[in-house]
């Protein structure tokens, strides 16, 4: 079994805050494609929102399937894993969800109990469209689920899980512990930022671009310029009409 889970926002306060029908159209009048370049090589940011109206990802789809054209190689968000037993899956998710406070689980899902009000306003979720990613051809430029829970306990130790979080199911509120901010953003941002700049850095590819949530892109816009990559200002696309 492979699990194609998304995660979408930095922590989730920051999720359930901007996932609103005002946070969301907020971010959407704020829309933009950055640009950066290294030498010879060029990266394009693409912000996503993974809860939005259709015709959002049928403008992302039309900028990203342009800049395919134009020579760009696409890099997708996506928490996968290659844990096929369902019982240690299990754990994993569960262990994800005491650090961080929610499951990863789709917005949309209607065991999903914190998006209630967004499943009944037409709302689509990014994993159930033609956002623009094809994921047969382009770069996963991500981490696995296992690899995200091993890197985390290397650090603060193992995650031992409570009865309140084997008995909470995945899609109910998470009341079980309290969530210790810097060990959130580390797990949600900081190891997932860090793994794209490297695929960045290290790819042949001369243009990329990266498809990532918006969070991730508000905070790889200063880590990138850290590395030596120029924010090209005038090349800014600011899109509002969708």
């Amino acid at each position: 079994i492979i699990l194609l889970l998304f995660l979408f926002l930095s922590c989730a306060v920051n999720a359930q805050g901007m996932l609103t029908k005002f946070g969301i159209h907020s971010a959407n009048k704020s829309f933009a494609i950055g640009y950066y370049v290294k030498g010879d090589k060029e990266v394009a940011t693409v912000p996503m929102l993974h809860v939005n109206k259709p015709g959002f990802y049928e403008m992302t789809k039309l900028k990203i399937d342009s800049l395919r054209d134009n020579g760009f190689v696409v890099f997708y968000e996506g928490i996968n894993s290659d844990v096929t037993d369902s019982l240690q899956a299990d754990v994993l998710m569960r262990k994800f969800r005491q650090i961080t406070g929610f499951a990863l689980m789709d917005y949309m899902d209607d065991e999903n109990e914190a998006f209630k009000s967004l499943q009944k306003a037409k709302y689509v979720s990014q994993t159930d469209v033609d956002y623009g990613v094809n994921f047969d051809t382009d770069h996963h430029a991500d981490l696995y689920l296992e690899q995200m829970i091993e890197m985390f306990e290397k650090h603060y130790g193992e995650v031992i899980l409570t009865d309140c979080d084997r008995t909470t199911p995945l899609g109910k509120k998470y009341k079980c512990t309290k969530i210790d901010e810097n060990k959130e953003y580390f797990i949600l941002n900081g190891i997932r930022d860090r793994h794209v700049l490297d695929e960045i850095e290290k790819s042949s590819s001369k243009k990329i671009v990266v498809v990532f949530g918006r969070i991730h892109v508000m905070d790889l816009h200063s880590k990138i310029q850290k590395l030596g990559w120029e924010h090209q200002r005038d090349k800014t696309e600011r899109i509002k009409n969708f």
